[in-house]
């Protein structure tokens, strides 16, 4: 995803919990799959919208500096697994937006099961 701004990055989380829960409708009501893509489908429309009218933060400037990514995951099952990378991957992103130099950590434990990640962002060169 490329930086935008934090209205545009609040709309994205909640449509990405939308977007989970529509996908736990469907594992858990397997006679409603075909309506329940119908929907993914038009959430896959509203997400293009959403970045359409984003605006880049004025002081986004793309870092040069190596990055290296240390991920920890683990769950019961693999849909909680799928869970937890999505919102890895999501605050993983905004920890992207803005690199600073040093290291970004995120946990994140619950009854989905547990990840944790380490960015390492190594100065660039002037």
């Amino acid at each position: 995803m490329e930086h935008v701004d934090d209205l545009t990055r609040q709309k994205i989380r909640e449509w990405q919990l939308r977007r989970l829960e529509i996908k736990d409708q469907m594992t858990a009501q397997p006679e409603r799959v075909l309506e329940l893509s119908q929907v993914l489908d038009q959430m896959e429309e509203e997400h293009e919208r959403i970045l359409e009218q984003a605006t880049p933060p004025a002081s986004v400037t793309p870092s040069a500096a190596p990055l290296e990514l240390h991920l920890q995951v683990s769950a019961n099952n693999a849909r909680d697994l799928r869970k937890l990378l999505e919102l890895a991957l999501h605050e993983l992103d905004d920890a992207l937006a803005e690199p600073r130099p040093g290291s970004q950590c995120a946990d994140m434990a619950g009854s989905l099961g547990a990840y944790r990640f380490a960015l390492s962002v190594e100065p660039g060169e002037s």
